[in-house]
């Protein structure tokens, strides 16, 4: 057996590996047992902390994965009980959304509770800013997010807008880019960091957006931690807690929690329900809890029904 090293996946390529080790990058495949899974927990993802062993001096093998401390996951289309991990040992994601067309507020919400789940810390980027024309009317529409205590950050990767501001939350982190296809997030890594060269898609000429072109994922080196590039998500889920538990990732939930009539509420029919009372209040937005009702209706497949 040769001599364990460790080290962090920095890119994935089909069946190899891009690992940074002590003293470089390592290109590895997979060895013994991880070979021969084939999906699922045990096949490595950026982020991944790893121990290898070298057949060359620029080549090895992933001989182990080690213990995971988060996982940014989405759920198979095809199959709702299978999770698929994107990206391990994040600090935070960033949420891009193209500022025009106006972003779809219940996949933002469902963005910021995948982060909840995964103890990630989440950050708004509105992106494109330079297509808006009314700034402030726009920026006021997402006062409700800042209010929760998420940054939301607008950005422009051609104007320079905002770039700075999104440069400071980066230093030293690991961080996901995530959002829907043609939000910009390429064009903003590679305004962040000039000479990136990472693919910008063109303009479908049918709906005005950009294509996604990002066809594998990696970690960038940035300014003492890392960026994250990852393929367009089309479908992410809440992961990691159970049903009766998702009100967690919904802040403005969590003073009420446990003040409700039954232990195991789910927060929707339920006589003597607390998160309820602070919907019809005013306490808690109803589009928000809106948002909580359509994703508890997704863990219901994912679980395979809800709690009775």
């Amino acid at each position: 057996m040769g001599v364990r090293e460790q080290g962090i996946v920095i890119r994935t390529l089909g069946s190899a590996y891009d690992v940074q080790g002590p003293d470089g990058v390592v290109r590895c495949v997979l060895r013994g047992r991880l070979r021969r899974q084939r999906d699922g927990p045990q096949r490595p993802v950026i982020g991944d902390h790893v121990e290898f062993e070298r057949v060359s001096p620029r080549e090895g093998a992933i001989v182990a994965i080690l213990p995971r401390r988060t996982a940014l996951v989405r759920r198979e289309p095809l199959d709702p009980s299978r999770a698929h991990v994107l990206a391990a040992n994040l600090d935070q994601i960033v949420a891009v959304f193209a500022a025009v067309p106006e972003p779809d507020l219940f996949q933002i919400d469902r963005y910021l509770a995948v982060a909840e789940a995964n103890h990630l810390l989440a950050i708004l980027c509105m992106n494109k800013m330079d297509l808006v024309e009314d700034q402030e009317s726009f920026r006021a529409r997402f006062a409700e997010y800042e209010a929760l205590g998420y940054p939301v950050l607008y950005t422009s990767a051609v104007t320079g807008t905002g770039l700075e501001a999104l440069r400071e939350r980066l230093q030293g982190k690991i961080t996901a880019f995530i959002g829907p296809s043609g939000a910009g997030k390429s064009s903003l890594l590679n305004a962040l960091q000039p000479g990136l060269a990472l693919k910008v898609g063109s303009i479908n000429p049918r709906t005005g957006m950009g294509r996604h072109t990002t066809t594998h994922s990696e970690l960038i080196p940035f300014d003492g931690g890392y960026l994250a590039d990852t393929p367009g998500l089309r479908d992410i889920g809440v992961w990691g807690i159970p049903p009766e538990d998702l009100a967690v990732c919904f802040p403005e939930m969590r003073p009420y929690l446990g003040q409700c009539e039954f232990s195991d509420c789910l927060h929707l029919e339920e006589p003597g329900c607390a998160i309820r009372r602070a919907v019809a209040r005013g306490k808690i937005r109803r589009r928000r809890y809106e948002s909580y009702q359509r994703i508890l209706i997704e863990q219901q497949v994912a679980w395979g029904g809800l709690h009775e």
